[in-house]
């Protein structure tokens, strides 16, 4: 079963990849639309890994990690409306997300800490995401493009 989380992980990684290296190949129109799909593909993977919480079993099931776990599809759904509206906010907020999102996991998860492979993919995935954000940020706001 970890074989598979990590390698749907990876599947998922390289969606985030090919849209964020989207606007710095093709026109304007179609970058903006990259940025926005980056965005809401995102947030869902947020609202997601907030879903995951409510599986979590034993003492890791409190009701304060159900709250947690409504208020990171909330974040997801956040970083889906902003984009629409303004794209380098929804990436922040993704930023933000995420890396929240892994470090509560990282401290709260028997399965994070009992399964070093997928911690460790875990850590990695996010962190290449962040980069992607970054990327995709300074694109937004490249003075040359």
């Amino acid at each position: 079963m970890q074989e598979t989380k990590v390698t749907l992980i990876y599947f998922g990684l390289s969606l985030f990849v090919l849209l964020a290296l989207i606007p710095w190949i093709f026109n304007p129109v179609i970058a903006e639309k990259s940025i926005q799909f980056f965005c809401i593909y995102g947030g869902i993977v947020v609202a997601f890994l907030g879903g995951i919480l409510w599986g979590w079993e034993g003492a890791e099931n409190t009701v304060s990690n159900l709250w947690r776990a409504i208020g990171y599809s909330l974040l997801g759904l956040g970083v889906c409306l902003l984009a629409l509206a303004h794209a380098s906010l929804s990436l922040f907020l993704l930023i933000c997300s995420l890396q929240f999102f892994l470090r509560f996991e990282s401290k709260n998860s028997t399965y994070f800490q009992a399964n070093i492979k997928y911690g460790n993919a875990r850590t990695l995935i996010t962190n290449l995401v962040t980069i992607c954000c970054i990327t995709l940020l300074a694109y937004l706001y490249n003075p040359y493009s």
